[in-house]
Order: C-alpha cells, then structure tokens, then sequence
C-alpha cells in the first residue's frame, strides 16, 4: 500500500512541477534534459548505473569511476545527475563514463522505461539518494544496488524516522550501504537498514587528486598579494565578506578577494552588488585566455589589477583553493548548511566558516585539531581572517592540520572499488 501511495504523490508532483521544468533555465540541450527527466529517451545496455545529484558529489565520484574504469575497461558506465552544472562537469573532466543524462524523475510511470532499457547489473548512488520507485524497478529487473559515500545528515535523519516503515522497506531493495561515517552508519540501521548490509568506507572527497581533476589556472598566477578566497557563497554572505575585505584591505593594500558564489544564477545579482559598493572587480570570464610561447608553453599577459575577481566559471574552485592565502567557506554565515572544507584543506590552507556546518559534519574534527576556526558573526569573521593574513606562521600550522586530517583519512575508493569487484565477482 505504501509504493502505490508515493508514486501517487510522486506523480502528482511531477505534474506542479511540470512549468519549471520545462522554463527551467540552464541546461544546454533542452530537449534532452525534458525527454530524461520523463524516461522516455532512449538508454543503451549499462553495466553499472552511477548517479551523482550535483556538483559536489559528481566531483567527489569522478576518481572512483576512474579507478572502476581502469580496472574494468570492457565495462559499459551509465552517469546521471539531478542538475544540469553536475552533467556539465562529468562531461568535462571524465571520459569514463559511456552515457552522461539526467536522473528521470522518481515515479513509476517515468523510471520504468530507463530501467527496463539500461538493464545496470550494478547501480551506485551517491550519498545517499534514496529513490524508492527506482529502487523498486531495479529490483524486479534483477539489478544489485549499492550506497556509496553514504551520509545522513540530522535533518534528514529526522525526516525518515518519521516513516520508518516505508523507509525500511525501501532500504530491503539496497544490497549494502556503504557509509562514511560510524555515526552515518548508525543513522541508516536506525531507519531500517539490516546491519550485515552496512559499512563504513569514509568520503571520497578525502580521495580527491586536485593535482589531476584540474590543470593550473594559469591566470591565478598574476595576482599580486595576499589572496582571501570566499568559497560557495549563498545571499547574505557576500556583504559580509565584501565588509571584511574593506576592513582589512585599509592595513593590506595588496590584498585580493576571489568571490565564488555557490549557484551560477546568482552570478549578476553579485555583480550588482560589487557595482554598487564602487569596487575594482573583474569577472573570471572577462579575463582573457593566456597566450602561448613558440615552444608550447604557458605565459602570462601581465598582471591582474582588479581588487575583486568575481568566479563565474564552474569547476574552477578547487584549484583557487590552491592559491589561497585564507578560505572563508560559504553557506556557513546563513542557515544553509556549510560546504566542501575537504578541498581547500587538501592545499594545507587556513579555513574559516560560521556556525552553520551541518552538512559536514567532519568540521568538528577540524575543530577539535585547530584545523579551521568557526566564528558566529561579521565581526569574528573579520577579525580572524585578518590575524590570519598578518600571522603567517599560525596560517601556516593551521593549514598543516587540516592537510594532516587529509593525509590521515584518504583510502575510500580502494574500499568502494574492492566492494565492487565482490558484486561484479572477481574480489
């Protein structure tokens, strides 16, 4: 009774949620992103089926399907997303997978088709997306299906205690869930998981070569002067930062900011607020392509004078985090969640965020090891992010700590891949 009633919910959802997707602006190929949110493309036989919902778990999956594809090269990968910008980056910087297309929307009447077509023997979702009519279509065609990097925030944790029941039989489809953390472990057993189909492998982004995910962006290196690096900013952040920058810029004229603000629609309204305040600011696109020496090599066509560079590019984050003097992360200053520490902590650089980090919750271990501050006002922010500027040898020790938590904790796509090879019979 309970399936017939979500996919009655689900159904009726798709149908409000009809108009946006199809105005919906963003994806490239229109088309293609309305005919596979419906399930009605056409899907070529999968091996395995991964599905990754955004950017940051898209980025976080691209070295295990790189180890998956180096071990099985004969193997057919099926790569889909939720959002457009996590489609975009697995087209950009993978050549593993054989089908990139967008998750179809989880009802019966639209998850069939896909199946019934892509026929994976394996399918992997990525911290824990759990989608009970797929999984349920995937069961009856025979598929195995597998959590990775599998977390469960409070909120989350929360909402499916209060269905238990139908969240227990959804979980009966999973053949293991493999979770990063023993307090993610516990939260998925508590709402129905059996315990002998549970694991703890870690986080891939504790995995993640940024040497090789991204070639150096050469127009960092023309950036006189200390740089701040405010990381996946959300609305109400930005001002916040700007009056920090302000502040300390007085005493450190050579300082720069890198504004990145966490979601490509809010790129203009951005603008705009760097226009009013009557600020040097250039954006990142704006910034012309280095030329090319006689031999092939790289070179630089002066340096950048703009006090602000406004990031309006995707993908590009992590390698500025490698530039960094200090990173402030977004989505902490507001009731968002917090984002990815783990990037900017690979560089061994200074971080700093507010008391809104629910989503990750690594950062108490941070914390705990002086590896990153959090402050809870405007104020705080200011004032730590300038004795952090001025003080290079605490900046320096700190950054140590939080590439040592790094160092300490990588090993989660050998784990996943070894639970892989047991599925597909060759461990």
């Amino acid at each position: 009774m309970m399936f017939p009633i979500y996919n009655l919910l689900s159904f009726i959802s798709l149908i409000a949620y009809l108009p946006w997707i199809l105005l919906k602006k963003g994806p490239e190929n229109r088309l293609a992103y309305v005919i596979e949110r419906f399930g009605i493309s056409t899907y070529a036989n999968a091996d395995i089926w991964i599905h990754a919902v955004s950017v940051g778990e898209t980025i976080a999956c691209l070295p295990f399907m790189s180890a998956l594809k180096k071990e099985f090269p004969e193997i057919k990968i099926l790569f889909s997303t939720t959002t457009y910008t996590g489609q975009k980056i697995v087209r950009e910087k993978s050549s593993n997978a054989d089908r990139v297309m967008y998750m179809p929307w989880d009802t019966r009447v639209c998850v069939t088709r896909a199946v019934k077509t892509a026929k994976p023997k394996i399918f992997i979702t990525i911290e824990t997306e759990l989608w009970p009519a797929l999984f349920r279509a995937l069961k009856n065609e025979g598929s195995k299906i597998i959590i990775l990097n599998g977390r469960l925030s409070n909120k989350s944790y929360r909402g499916y205690r209060r269905i238990r029941p139908f969240m227990q039989k959804v979980l009966s489809y999973v053949d293991y869930c493999y979770m990063q953390s023993k307090d993610d472990a516990y939260r998925i057993m508590s709402i129905g998981a059996q315990p002998e189909r549970v694991g703890v492998m870690g986080n891939f982004k504790f995995d993640v070569d940024l040497h090789k995910s991204h070639n150096s962006s050469v127009w960092m290196n023309r950036i006189n002067g200390k740089i701040l690096v405010a990381g996946s900013t959300h609305r109400g952040e930005e001002e916040i930062i700007l009056n920090a920058y302000e502040i300390i810029k007085k005493s450190m004229s050579d300082l720069k900011l890198i504004l990145a603000p966490r979601h490509p629609e809010r790129f203009s309204e951005v603008e705009e607020i760097l226009k009013k305040r009557g600020l040097n600011y250039i954006r990142r696109s704006e910034i012309k392509r280095t030329q090319m020496m006689d031999n092939g090599q790289q070179k630089t066509t002066g340096r950048l004078s703009p006090d602000i560079i406004l990031l309006d590019t995707i993908g590009e984050l992590s390698q500025v985090f490698s530039k960094a003097a200090v990173v402030f992360i977004g989505g902490s200053l507001v009731p968002v969640g917090g984002h990815n520490i783990l990037e900017p902590a690979y560089w061994g650089k200074p971080i700093v965020f507010g008391p809104h980090m629910e989503n990750f919750p690594v950062a108490s271990e941070f914390l705990r090891e002086d590896a990153a501050l959090m402050l809870k006002d405007s104020k705080g922010i200011t004032t730590a992010i300038k004795d952090l500027l001025k003080d290079n040898k605490k900046a320096e020790q700190m950054g140590q700590k939080a590439k040592a938590i790094i160092d300490s904790n990588t090993g989660a796509v050998e784990k996943a891949l070894n639970l892989v090879r047991s599925f597909l019979g060759t461990a």
